[in-house]
């Protein structure tokens, strides 16, 4: 399995559910407590993981498209007095 599709919302949605069956099936008397913490702990992971997959996004567009921090800087060399009249 490619490393994509470990990380895919899909798949760590499905794991979530298969890793809360199988708690409540474990501890049934805290079921309500394990889909709570299990709701908000994927809930968390796929926002992080969303959140990480977008900024290494923009990230290699930056890098492949040639601008970097410096280059993104406006090189005004003109006198200041001729850019004020």
């Amino acid at each position: 399995m490619s490393p994509r599709r470990w990380t895919s919302r899909k798949f760590l949605l499905s794991l979530s559910v298969q890793l809360t069956a199988i708690a409540v099936l474990i501890w049934p008397a805290h079921e309500s407590a394990i889909v709570e913490l299990s709701q908000s702990v994927t809930a968390l992971l796929v926002m992080l993981l969303t959140t990480l997959g977008y900024v290494s996004s923009e990230a290699s567009l930056d890098r492949s498209s040639g601008q970097g921090v410096n280059q993104s800087k406006s090189t005004d060399v003109r006198n200041p007095v001729d850019v004020a009249s």
